[in-house]
C-alpha cells in the first residue's frame, strides 16, 4: 500500500503521525511525504532555509520515508497564491504516487496554511478517477487545539510500540523543539499521545479523523 502524508512545514508530519508513519512502515507500506511550503528570506536565514531542509532529510532516513517532495509555496503566505495552483501542486504529486491513503491536515486547524492545504487536498484528490484515495486528517500540536474548533477524531492508532522513536525524530527538528509546557515539546507529545490513548484504553496513540473512505 501507499501512502502520501501532505503536510504544510517540516515536522508536521512528525507532530501528526510520526508513529503512525513508522507504523505503516513496519507492516511493508511505502510512506511518501510532501511538504507544501517552504521558509524565505529576510525572514528567515538562508542557513536557516538550508537547515531545514537537512534536518527532514535526516527524519527520512530515521523514520524510513520512501521519498520527500517539496512544492516550495511560501511558509505562512499560501493565502497570497491561487487556490488553483496549490491544488495543481497537490494533484501533481498524487499523480506520481498514487496512494492509496492520503494524511493531511485537519480544516480546523488555526494555522490558515493548514486550512488552505486540507481544501487543496480535497480538491486534488476528489473521486473521479478509478483512483479512489481514502483521505484522512491527523492533529498538531499548537494548531488543532489552539483553534476554538475542537478536532474530534474518529480514528485511532497505537503507538505504544514507537512513540520514543516518534519523539527522537521531532528531536531531529531541533529549531522547533520547545520547553514543557509548550505543546511543542517532547513531554508535550508523549502527554498527548497518553491522552488519546486513554480514549481508547491502550497507553499511546495517535488519533484521526477519516474525512473520505471507500468499500
Amino acid at each position: 500500500m501507499k501512502i502520501l502524508v501532505i503536510a504544510a512545514h517540516p515536522d508536521d508530519e512528525v507532530l501528526g503521525m510520526g508513529g503512525t508513519i513508522l507504523k505503516h512502515i513496519d507492516q511493508g507500506d511505502e510512506v511518501f511525504v510532501c511538504m507544501m511550503t517552504k521558509g524565505y528570506e529576510p525572514d528567515w536565514t538562508k542557513e536557516f532555509i538550508k537547515n531545514k531542509i537537512v534536518e527532514a532529510e535526516k527524519v527520512d532516513k530515521f523514520l524510513g520515508v520512501k521519498k520527500r517532495f517539496f512544492c516550495g509555496f511560501p511558509t505562512a503566505r499560501l493565502n497570497t497564491i491561487p487556490h488553483g495552483e496549490i491544488s495543481k501542486g497537490v494533484r501533481n504529486v498524487i499523480n506520481e504516487v498514487k496512494p492509496d491513503i492520503i494524511y493531511t491536515h485537519s480544516e480546523k486547524d488555526i494555522h490558515e496554511d493548514h486550512r488552505i492545504i486540507f481544501n487543496s487536498v480535497m480538491v486534488a484528490s476528489r473521486p473521479i478517477t478509478e483512483n479512489k484515495i481514502k483521505i484522512i486528517c491527523f492533529e498538531i500540536l499548537s494548531s488543532s487545539e489552539w483553534n476554538h474548533k475542537s478536532f474530534c477524531p474518529n480514528y485511532y492508532v497505537d503507538i505504544e510500540k514507537y512513540i520514543e522513536k516518534k519523539i527522537k525524530a521531532f528531536s531531529i527538528y531541533e529549531s522547533e523543539v520547545r520547553e514543557y509546557p509548550h505543546p511543542r515539546s517532547k513531554k508535550g507529545i508523549e502527554i498527548l499521545a497518553k491522552k488519546r490513548g486513554m480514549e481508547v484504553c491502550i497507553p499511546y496513540a495517535e488519533s484521526f479523523k477519516i474525512i473520505r473512505e471507500f468499500w
